[in-house]
């Protein structure tokens, strides 16, 4: 970043933090050199503000990120610290490809910083959410662009009601050094070539003009901010823009409420948790696969991770649905194509399936020919007496056997129960008999 970048460049940083950086840097433009001997005695300590490496505790990558975001390391990062874009990401990497690593936390204490490089580091991060958990934590301070790259993770907890978050906006300047040029008898007039090259020049005032192209650079960077903070955190842009993104820094539980962040933890709880999680093998035919306690293993993570294992369940699973095809076919019947279709389609129904579908199906169809032939047949001719034995409109069937034929007539007759003296056995063996044709009766009195 060039120094003049610094001052007129948008920033998603806390105000205080740019005044004190653009104070560093106009030092610069004024030509004075700033000896870094000189604050090396100041402190009473070197400057060595140059990012770590990860450290892995219990499983758990922890990296670092304090201090002034950054594309690339710079004079500041030796005086202040600050952490660079590109670093991180390379430990990230590093982290997701670490055999030791099985989950990362990103140990976040920064204002925040310039925007170059920070969208790209937090989509990187989101899409690496699912090969190893990722969580943000910070004791102090996580906003502006530190926060844009720390809402990527899968969660974001803090310590407790100190910790600062939030401050979701975009910065930018214009410096008009034209007066200072004025006093030192300086003149600068640039040359340029393209309407916007120099719209906003520092060796002259800011016009309406150049405001106005600003303004649009930082609302445009905003509303990407805001569009990543919602795609990260699962919420709608409104209500990022409602409840998180009006520019505050939100105070320990408050930041909770917002939804910035999910909760309160200490680092140590927050490894703790993670390294419960801790990495399992797996055997897939002859390879052992890494996975945690919270993966799915799904046909997804199979054609993955297992991509042979994969291919012979789907030719297994091919097989499988060409036998039960062949199966419903061989129980087919014409006039059920509906019921085979329907069962090809469900993937599930076998042939036994099918053939029991069909034979309910024709019982049914049977069982209403049946009711309708018995609704369209005629009815039966009303017989006429015989002998004083009814026919089917009596009460009495000459179908029926000599026993029903006998009672009817016992029960109807009173002449006859007087006749037989009340032996219904005696009147029962007569009937036989004259239903055998042993007995003829030559003339009957009633």
């Amino acid at each position: 970043m060039r120094i003049i970048d610094v001052l007129t460049s948008p920033w998603a940083i806390v105000p205080e933090k740019l005044l004190e950086i653009q104070e560093i840097y106009r030092v610069h433009l004024r030509g004075e050199k700033i000896d870094l001997s000189v604050v090396e005695a100041r402190l009473g300590k070197p400057l060595s503000n140059e990012q770590k490496p990860y450290d892995v505790v219990d499983g758990v990558a922890v990296i670092c990120m304090e201090g002034i975001v950054a594309k690339r390391m710079s004079i500041f990062t030796k005086i202040s610290g600050g952490m660079s874009t590109y670093h991180i990401q390379e430990q990230i990497n590093a982290a997701m490809a670490d055999g030791d690593v099985h989950a990362i936390a990103l140990n976040v204490d920064s204002p925040g910083g310039s925007v170059d490089g920070v969208a790209e580091l937090a989509d990187h991060i989101y899409r690496m959410r699912g090969k190893k958990p990722i969580v943000a934590f910070t004791d102090g301070m996580m906003a502006s662009a530190a926060y844009w790259i720390a809402s990527a993770a899968d969660s974001i907890f803090i310590s407790g009601d100190t910790a600062q978050v939030g401050s979701i906006g975009v910065v930018a300047s214009h410096v008009d050094v034209s007066k200072a040029e004025e006093k030192y008898g300086v003149k600068t007039t640039e040359i340029t070539a393209g309407k916007y090259k120099r719209i906003a020049s520092r060796y002259e005032p800011l016009s309406q003009e150049g405001r106005q192209t600003i303004q649009e650079l930082v609302d445009y960077i905003y509303t990407a901010f805001v569009g990543d903070v919602a795609r990260h955190r699962g919420v709608s842009e409104e209500q990022v823009l409602e409840q998180m993104a009006d520019g505050r820094l939100f105070l320990g539980r408050q930041a909770v409420t917002a939804g910035l962040v999910d909760g309160v933890s200490t680092l140590e709880q927050v490894i703790g948790k993670l390294s419960k999680e801790a990495s399992m093998k797996v055997k897939f035919g002859h390879a052992e696969i890494d996975v945690q306690e919270s993966t799915v293993i799904d046909s997804k993570f199979i054609s993955q991770n297992a991509p042979e294992i994969a291919e012979s369940f789907r030719l297994e699973g091919a097989q499988a649905e060409r036998e039960r095809i062949r199966g419903i076919e061989e129980n087919a019947l014409p006039g059920h194509e509906e019921i085979v279709a329907e069962a090809k389609k469900d993937g599930k129904s076998t042939g036994a399936d099918v053939a029991l579908k069909i034979v309910k199906a024709e019982n049914e169809i049977r069982g209403k020919k049946l009711g309708d032939i018995r609704a369209e047949a005629p009815k039966p001719v009303e017989q006429p007496p015989v002998d004083g034995i009814q026919g089917p409109a009596g009460k009495v069937d000459e179908n029926a056997s000599v026993e029903d034929r006998a009672k009817a007539e016992w029960d109807k007759d009173e002449k006859l129960r007087a006749e037989f003296g009340g032996d219904y056995d005696a009147f029962l063996s007569y009937r036989k008999a004259e239903d055998q044709g042993r007995v003829r009766v030559l003339s009957r009195k009633r």
